[in-house]
Formats: C-alpha cells, sequence, structure tokens
C-alpha cells in the first residue's frame, strides 16, 4: 500500500471561485483536503467500499455521497460551483488547483482525484488479469514509453473517435495503462477538461500530454511497486472455443470421449 502524507497547506486554494454566468456571489470556503492519498498493490483484495466492486456499474457520474465519493463532472446547466458535486451539491475540490497543472503539487492533484467516485474506483480496486499480464510481461522499460502512445491515440487529437468511450473500464478489457488513464482523468476530453483545465477542440499540446503521462506514470509505479523492469514471461491464457462440445460415449452416456489435444475436431490428423 503506497500512502503520501501532504504537505503543509498555504491558503491559495482555500476559496473556490462560483461558476461562470452565475451570480456574484463571491468565493465560497472549501474544505480542507484530505491529509494523503493511498493507492494498494494492483494484486491486493480490494477493501471498504470496493469489498463487492464486481456488483459495481461503472459510469463516470457514479456517487457514493455516503462514503464522501462524489463526482465532479457537472451538467451544463446548473447554478453549482465546480468542484462541487452534482449529486450532493457540496463544494469539496478546487479544479483550479488541479488545472494548474502543476507537478509540485501532484499530491494534492490525487487527494482530490481521489474524492471522485469513478476515480477512487480506478485507484483502489485490483487491476484485471489482463492488466497484470500486460504489465508484468512489459516491465518497466517498456511500459512507461506506452504510457504517452496510450494518451495521444485516446485522447490526443482536437476530437477523439467516441470521445468518452474510447478507453475501456471493464477490468477484463483494461490494461494497465487504461486503469491509469481512468484514475488521472487522462481517459478522455471531458474529463481532463473539468480536472485539468484543458479545453476541448483542439490537439493536446505537448506540455499537456507531458502532465497527464507523468501522472499516469506515477500511478502505475504506486499501484506496481514490485514489477521488474525487463519483460516477465507470462503463459498466454487460452480460451476454449466458444462451438466446440463434448463428444459423448456411447457406451457410457454422460461421459466425454477423450481425443487428446484435437477434441474439438476428432477426425484431425
Amino acid at each position: 500500500m503506497t500512502e503520501t502524507d501532504l504537505p503543509p497547506d498555504d491558503d491559495q486554494w482555500s476559496y473556490a471561485a462560483p461558476r461562470d454566468g452565475t451570480l456574484p456571489f463571491g468565493r465560497q470556503k472549501l474544505p480542507p483536503l484530505a491529509p494523503k492519498w493511498s493507492a494498494p498493490s494492483a494484486d491486493a483484495p480490494a477493501e471498504d467500499v470496493w469489498k463487492d466492486f464486481e456488483q459495481v456499474q461503472i459510469r463516470c457520474t457514479m456517487t457514493m455521497c455516503d462514503a464522501d465519493l462524489h463526482c465532479f463532472r457537472l451538467k451544463a446547466k446548473t447554478a453549482l460551483s465546480p468542484g462541487s458535486c452534482r449529486g450532493c451539491g457540496k463544494l469539496l475540490v478546487s479544479l483550479d488547483r488541479t488545472a494548474a497543472r502543476n507537478l509540485d503539487d501532484v499530491d494534492a492533484t490525487f487527494v482530490a482525484l481521489q474524492r471522485e467516485c469513478v476515480r477512487h474506483y480506478f485507484w483502489h480496486v485490483p487491476f484485471g488479469q489482463k492488466a497484470l499480464d500486460y504489465a508484468r510481461r512489459a516491465g518497466w522499460h517498456k511500459l512507461e514509453p506506452r504510457i504517452e502512445k496510450h494518451i495521444r491515440q485516446a485522447i490526443g487529437a482536437a476530437e477523439p473517435f467516441r470521445d468518452g468511450y474510447q478507453t475501456p473500464t471493464s477490468r477484463a478489457t483494461a490494461d494497465a495503462v487504461h486503469m491509469a488513464m481512468h484514475a488521472v482523468a487522462a481517459c478522455c476530453r471531458t474529463c481532463a477538461n473539468y480536472w485539468h483545465g484543458i479545453p476541448k477542440g483542439r490537439p493536446l499540446e505537448d506540455q499537456e500530454v507531458r502532465y497527464l503521462t507523468e501522472l499516469a506514470r506515477r500511478y502505475l509505479r504506486a499501484r506496481l511497486p514490485d514489477l521488474p523492469d525487463e519483460p516477465t514471461k507470462i503463459p498466454a491464457h487460452r480460451r476454449p472455443p466458444n462451438n466446440v462440445h463434448p463428444i459423448q460415449s456411447p457406451s457410457q452416456p454422460g461421459v466425454p470421449v477423450s481425443h487428446g489435444q484435437d477434441s474439438a475436431h476428432p477426425q484431425a490428423s
């Protein structure tokens, strides 16, 4: 389990401005951030709110406000200030602070990200087998260069194809970099916009790609602390063909006939 304490905070990010186009009620006081962020190892069992994570339907707008897990993706027509939860309406994080994209303040960014329910999920549930195998087959020397490539391909264009759906969320199909992209809000242009202040409708700039890449890299370093630098040979997980049915023995009904490796095609030679 990786746990990182935040340095002492100052007053710079203690207030949030009202939403553009709303009445100027003045800045609102923000609650203090949690004192630390945490990231269990990618193969550790899920705990606390995610014990039954396999029953959870992942949605960007999911909330568990009673567990202090929220959604900061606001509806287009709302009077709520940025950093407010669309579910309970509480103002909780400074999106101006995360939009500053300051790596010296990255711990505060990670704490803020973990206040959002969907981000917290990707920070705390175990990786699926595909993601674990993907990382182990690559090792750090090959995995880290793939992060930037994933981000450029998924959200680098001004108008990515099927934006909002291009990064797999299922643990059965997501690789390790996909998990990181969701965790740090680099999965689509909408998430990168409201979390990191990156405008939509134009290609990502190089410094934006580098920043998102570094967030994802630090996430993966936290979740995969024991990953070796060099690739590990992982046997392929073969799935049986879904059109194969066992052949029943005519002399012993209910007992399948074994044909060795060619049981799907008993006439094969």
